[in-house]
């Protein structure tokens, strides 16, 4: 009999295929819909090592739909790139890239999920973006780039509506930035 070699557990593959498993779940049906089992089943594990390595459901959802990627390269951007590169980021979005932000939305009827959501905004756009913003209401203005931005890729990637899903994104960067310089009163590179 030819021995098999024992096949040796990966950690970090099973623990990105977990989190790639639950971004899906979450993403297509919310976090109230989705149990650990059914993350388990769609990485094709057993429901212990959900458990081993994120201990719950709610530290499994915090893990998967971590939106904070690329936020220090915007705060980092200088004050007439910022616009750019959050527009940029928004028009890069794809459904199965940023499912993250998607399933935030998606379960936006949760209390904790909307005080998880506020917080990363907060925290990676707009707190960054006010203290820049030197005209009055910087707050408000700051807020309504991020509605600005949160529509365009809502539009764009969940609701698929026209023109905005088959926009050129040249076209959408020029409207965007147009209306970035009228709120922020920041200005703008050429």
């Amino acid at each position: 009999m030819a021995d098999v070699p024992s096949r040796r557990r990966d950690a970090g593959a099973t623990r990105t295929r977990l989190l790639e498993a639950a971004r899906e779940l979450f993403l297509g049906q919310g976090y109230n819909a989705v149990g650990l089992r059914e993350v388990a089943a769609k990485a094709g594990v057993d429901v212990t090592l959900v458990r081993r390595y994120f201990g719950s459901k709610q530290r499994l959802f915090t893990e998967a739909t971590d939106v904070s990627e690329n936020v220090e390269e915007i705060r980092n951007a200088a004050d007439d790139a910022v616009g750019q590169k959050m527009v940029s980021r928004v028009l890069g979005a794809r459904r199965d890239v940023d499912a993250p932000l998607f399933a935030l939305l998606r379960s936006s009827g949760d209390p904790l999920v909307v005080a998880r959501l506020n917080s990363q905004l907060d925290a990676g756009l707009t707190r960054n973006l006010a203290k820049r913003i030197t005209a009055d209401r910087a707050s408000i203005r700051a807020d309504m780039v991020t509605a600005l931005l949160l529509g365009i890729g809502v539009q764009r990637v969940l609701l698929q509506k026209k023109p905005m899903a088959n926009a050129r994104d040249d076209d959408i960067t020029a409207v965007f930035l147009e209306a970035f310089q009228a709120i922020t009163k920041l200005p703008q590179g050429g």
